[in-house]
């Protein structure tokens, strides 16, 4: 499987904080405070291996929609699996992205993120995509959008789109294509863990 490394600056800079304390701001202003704050909570050198890994797992739980982001990503197949598999399936995606985004944080070199609007979704009120750039060192910047749901007083990350490339549509293709391959979801799981199991997903 491709890996998805249009997004190391997007996790390394947004991994934030909760959703549910940005309940009375824009969307702008929840991804604008969701970043600021990733750099104190994950950057911090001082902290242990296993205390990284656990703020990065909670704050994946916390700032993005893992469910929903599953649901689209495996399609079809979410509707007949059963609950059990489709747990199994967001715990062992959520262990895809630690593996793969997780060590990444060592690399950080001073990148910067400034936002630069939004623009709420033609269909739907309640969604909005949220303009962010990251400033490197060397290299040109990157231009991000980011779809967000406003939902039940709670804002909440479904995809990210890195130089026009979103990051659930990049997943759901790959993954299709094993679970065509491999006899669906139960096939892309195996597949998955195994690769854990291996380290494959590991960044270069």
């Amino acid at each position: 499987m491709k890996s998805v490394t249009g997004f190391l600056y997007v996790l390394i800079l947004t991994l934030g904080l909760t959703t549910t304390a940005y309940a009375q701001g824009s969307s702008e202003e929840f991804i604008q405070d969701f970043g600021a704050k990733a750099l104190q909570q994950l950057t911090d050198q001082s902290v242990s291996a296993e205390e990284r890994e656990q703020r990065f797992r909670g704050l994946l739980q916390e700032g993005f929609d893992l469910r929903s982001i599953s649901q689209f990503i495996i399609a079809r197949h979410w509707r007949g699996a059963s609950e059990e598999e489709r747990q199994e399936f967001i715990q062992v995606f959520e262990d895809y992205l630690v593996q793969r985004f997780l060590p990444l944080f060592d690399r950080y070199q001073g990148e910067t993120f400034q936002t630069a609007g939004a623009r709420v979704d033609s269909q739907n009120e309640n969604l909005s995509w949220v303009r962010v750039i990251f400033e490197r060192p060397q290299g040109d910047a990157v231009n991000t959008e980011w779809r967000v749901r406003h939902q039940d007083g709670e804002y909440s990350i479904l995809d990210v789109r890195a130089e026009g490339a979103s990051m659930a549509l990049t997943l759901r293709d790959e993954y299709g294509s094993v679970m065509n391959q491999r006899g669906g979801l139960s096939g892309l799981i195996d597949v998955l863990k195994q690769k854990l199991n291996q380290g494959a997903f590991k960044p270069d």
